[in-house]
């Protein structure tokens, strides 16, 4: 149970650090909740690569590889 909410605070601090936040966090450049629920998904199921394009974060494309 420790691990498993050891990997779900990591994905929580990954969203953090690389802006992928809510409206109430960045009024201005937010992510939705759905959107940031799957991203939390995708990095739990390891689903998340190494680095991320900024590219398509900046322009809000559904996928970040």
């Amino acid at each position: 149970m420790k691990e498993e909410a050891a990997v779900v605070r990591s994905a929580v601090e990954w969203t953090l650090e690389n802006n992928f936040v809510t409206k109430d966090i960045d009024p201005v450049n937010f992510y939705f909740t759905s959107t940031i629920g799957e991203l939390l998904v995708d990095y739990v199921s390891g689903k998340i690569p190494g680095s991320i394009k900024k590219e398509n974060i900046e322009l809000r494309k559904s996928t970040i590889i």
